[in-house]
Order: structure tokens, then sequence, then C-alpha cells
């Protein structure tokens, strides 16, 4: 009992503290108009009416949450999980709050400053050499996934430079937050282990045509401020969008990752598609292949492979429901530890609530947003007895979770 009343301690001062996080700043940054909770941009012409200082927006995001592992995992941990890996345990996810300049037009200049707190996300999305210890490789409660500013060069229709810490191009889920979140509330094997979070340096993008869009980056490599090593890792992105409704992904990354190591190089390959193909029907698959010399050992690569389907439909404007199917290849174990083929089946129900926060007093339009209200039924398979249990001797090849997650955006 004093354990749990600890547990309970620590998340209610975790949601007081982010919670101050995201709403104090609104108080100094005060906006001519209020933030979309969907839109981080500005219209052109309020940008071109507008002094620059008053097109800077700021939005928040806080995710909360709630599961129970069926094989009552002794650790308290479900295994192979990216952020939901506590069990049977209150979880403040993420806090987020993002102050931003978002540009759209030539000779003009941005900014994007994200920063998180909680005790899921921050853990797992930490960089090396920021908020993460180089010498313990452990992280806390906090983070800062995206800063960095933007230019858009008057060359052509616009070439547009990206320079800092950025969220990575790759894998079709997301770390989440206001302006995007996933359609299911656990994260893939793929997005947990087969791509990188983020990455340090910098970014061209330049649309060609209406339907096709490049884009070329040179980074540290994986979730790295601090390089493991002397090399650098770059990729590339193009996007196809034949209609209005689909959009297909091509991405790639390539360069020495492992620690001390400049010659190993590691790639990954990625197909990423999207098809709204009714007002009410979205679908979706992310087909992703990586390989890295001597990942496994000497003389020995490691290659991952994985694809995943999604399929979301909307009943009516406040519900809908989502499915994820997707299975995970670790050829060697070297992103997952254990040489295995793991599938995941996720069912989300969710409803959206308007949250009208300046019925009570207009001074809190800006607060104005939604809640989210969903849950996650999930079920992991492994060829492999991998999963723990209620018992530090039995291991078996299945776990099966359900969670309730609560969102706030603005």
């Amino acid at each position: 009992m004093p354990g749990r009343l600890t547990t309970f301690r620590r998340f209610l001062g975790r949601t007081v503290l982010t919670g101050a996080m995201l709403v104090s700043p609104l108080y100094f940054l005060a906006q001519d108009s209020t933030s979309s909770p969907t839109t981080a941009s500005v219209t052109s012409s309020s940008t071109e009416t507008r002094p620059w200082w008053q097109t800077i927006t700021v939005d928040g995001f806080a995710s909360l949450s709630y599961g129970y592992n069926t094989n009552q995992p002794y650790d308290r941990l479900n295994q192979f999980r990216v952020f939901d890996f506590n069990d049977n345990e209150p979880q403040l996810d993420m806090a987020q709050l993002v102050i931003q300049r978002a540009i759209e037009k030539p000779n003009q200049f941005g900014f994007r400053f994200n920063m998180i707190a909680g005790s899921g996300v921050p853990e797992v999305t930490a960089a090396y050499g920021m908020f993460r210890n180089m010498q313990t490789d452990v992280a806390h409660h906090f983070d800062i996934p995206e800063l960095y500013v933007s230019y858009i060069a008057p060359l052509g229709k616009g070439l547009r430079f990206d320079a800092g810490k950025m969220a990575s191009h790759l894998g079709s889920e997301i770390i989440g937050g206001y302006d995007g979140y996933n359609d299911e509330f656990s994260r893939g094997f793929i997005f947990g282990f087969g791509v990188p979070f983020t990455y340090t340096g910098v970014k061209a993008t330049y649309a060609f045509t209406s339907e096709i869009t490049g884009m070329v980056v040179l980074v540290n490599g994986w979730d790295e401020v601090q390089r493991y090593n002397h090399g650098y890792s770059w990729g590339s992105q193009i996007t196809v969008t034949p209609t209005k409704t689909a959009t297909l992904y091509f991405n790639f990354i390539h360069g020495p990752e492992r620690p001390k190591d400049d010659r190993d190089q590691r790639s990954v390959g990625e197909i990423v598609g999207s098809w709204k193909t009714t007002p009410r029907l979205n679908l979706g698959f992310d087909a992703l292949y990586g390989h890295e010399e001597n990942g496994v050992a000497p003389g020995h690569d490691a290659i991952w492979k994985g694809l995943a389907g999604y399929v979301k439909y909307g009943f009516t404007q406040k519900f809908s429901l989502a499915f994820r199917g997707e299975v995970f290849n670790d050829g060697g174990g070297s992103r997952t530890g254990v040489d295995q083929t793991l599938q995941g089946y996720t069912f989300t129900p969710e409803y959206d609530m308007a949250a009208k926060f300046s019925d009570l007093g207009s001074w809190l339009k800006k607060l104005d947003g939604k809640f989210v209200v969903r849950g996650d039924i999930r079920l992991d398979h492994s060829n492999r007895d991998v999963f723990l249990t209620d018992s530090s001797q039995l291991l078996v090849p299945h776990q099966f979770t359900v969670a309730v997650n609560l969102i706030y955006l603005f």
C-alpha cells in the first residue's frame, strides 16, 4: 500500500508540474488570434500584414494513460513497447509545449521549439548527449525532441533549409503532439525498433511540382546530439502525391551508427503510403528494410524487416475505430535483443470532444481545444518465448494488454 501511494504521489506531482509547463507561457506570449489545435501555420495574408513576432504560435498537448497486462509481468513492464512500458500504473505519457514560427514563402525565417515532460515519452526519445547521460545512457522526464531554425531561400519555387534537432523523416508513426498524433495509442514495432526518433543536422527540401517533393538531410546519426563516432549519416525522402487523397513516401538513411565505429554502415529503406478512400475511411501501410554491417557479430550482418497496415473508420464526426496489424523480423536480434519475429494487432476506439474553457471565462479562450478519450486493445506475439509473466521462471510467446488514454490539445 505505501508503494502504491508513493507511485500515485509521483504521478500527481508530475501532472501538476507539466501542466504548469503547458499553461504558464500563454500569459507571457500574447497572440492576436487563437491558435488552432490542429494547425501550426498561419495564412499567407496574415504573415504579410502582421509583424513577424505576432506570427509566433504557442500550442500544447497532454496525454495520460493507464494500462494493464494480463501476463502480470513480475517487473511490471510491458516487453518490446516504446512509450507505454509501465504496467498497471497511471502514467503521464507526455505534456508538450510547442513555440514556433511556421513559414511557407521565400525569404522567411522561422523556428520550432518543442519541449516535452512526462514519465513515458521523454525517457525514450532523449538523444545521446542531450538529456541522456553519455556515461550511463540514462534519461529522465524531460526532453527537447525538436529545436531548429528554418529559412526558405528564393531559389526556384523556394528551397527550404532546416538546421538543428529534428524529428526523423522515417516511419509512418510519430512521437505525437497537438499538430498530429497517431491513430493508435501504443506505438508499433517498426516505429520503436526500426527507425530513429530524432537526429541533429541540416535538411533541405524542394517541391519540384505539386505532386513531387524531394528532401535530403545530413545529420550526426540516430538519436544523437553528440556523435558516437566521427562519421555522419545522410538521408533522403521523395514524396509523391498522385491524387489529393493519396500520398507515397520513399525514405532512406545511411551511415555509421555504432559507438567508436566509423566503418560499418547502417542503411534503412522504407516506403510509407496513405490513402483516404472516402471521407470516413483511411488506409495506410509501412514497409521497411534495414541492414547493418557486422551488426550481430564480426562477419554477421544484422537485417531487420517490417510490414504494417493501418485502417481507420469514422462512424460519426466524434467516434472512430482504428486497427493496426504488423509484423517485425529482427534477424540476429540487433534491434530488440532477441532473434525473433514479432506480430502485433491493435484496436483503438476513439471519442472526441470539444474543450471549451472559454465558457468558464473569456480569459481562458487560448486554452480552447479538444479532448480525446480512446482505448487500446493489443495482442503481441513472438515466435520465441520472450514475454514475462508473474513468475521470473516462466516466459510465454504472447502478451495481451488493454489501456485507456486521455488526450488534451490546444
